[in-house]
């Protein structure tokens, strides 16, 4: 049985989840903010508390390793790959649009993808996918990238298709097509990233290779 703790403070939430064996069994998704820094241990120790787990039963680390806030990501790795070193455990690296477009997958299967994240002074981090209808993963329609509002609505305009677009704030999002559907109210389950532990297992690396992808240089915004 394997015990995962999830972890991702990508985004202006700080979510934490653990699962055992493909069941979630407890996850905490806090809006704290330029909190996370302090309130990050307070919460995974909560986080096992409520499971009735310690720390030194966590087989393995998934971690949201951006795009998304700067300090955010460091946050959320520094956090995690000090426990991972602590603890002796692998780390499975998940990208913060991919937990987005997982979490949206599970209401619009066979539907592309777009999870969006506002970056700042007019640029948003973007990527495409599509749910595998014979499986649980997604394959990559675009690989994740850093855009200007112009690319991205022309890049969104390429489709033949309507896509459902993602956004980490539904109302930072007014001004994209109104072809396109929104799937509102994302909040990143620590939960579900916890079980992605199971899902992408094999991507599992030591924690001293586990880098952030941040796509812009931090002096943009």
């Amino acid at each position: 049985m394997t015990i995962n703790l999830g972890i991702t403070c990508s985004t202006g939430w700080t979510s934490i989840g653990l699962s055992e064996s493909g069941t979630v069994l407890a996850e905490m998704n806090l809006n704290i903010g330029r909190k996370q820094s302090s309130e990050l241990p307070k919460a995974v120790g909560e986080v096992l508390r409520l499971s009735s787990k310690g720390l030194d039963q966590v087989d393995l680390l998934v971690l949201t390793n951006g795009p998304g806030s700067f300090t955010g990501v460091r946050v959320g790795l520094s956090y995690t790959l000090a426990l991972a070193a602590a603890r002796g455990c692998p780390v499975v690296p998940v990208n913060t649009l991919e937990l987005m477009a997982h979490q949206a997958a599970l209401l619009f299967r066979g539907q592309i993808l777009v999870p969006i994240l506002k970056a700042k002074r007019g640029h948003y981090y973007a990527a495409a996918y599509r749910f595998n209808p014979d499986g649980e993963e997604l394959s990559t329609l675009w690989e994740p990238g850093f855009y200007a509002f112009g690319q991205l609505t022309e890049r969104l305009a390429s489709w033949d298709q309507n896509v459902i677009l993602i956004p980490d704030n539904a109302k930072s999002f007014p001004f994209f097509s109104s072809s396109n559907l929104f799937y509102e109210g994302f909040i990143p389950s620590g939960g579900r990233l916890a079980l992605l532990g199971d899902l992408y297992f094999k991507r599992a690396i030591p924690f001293d290779s586990v880098h952030g992808i941040y796509l812009r240089p931090p002096d943009i915004g």
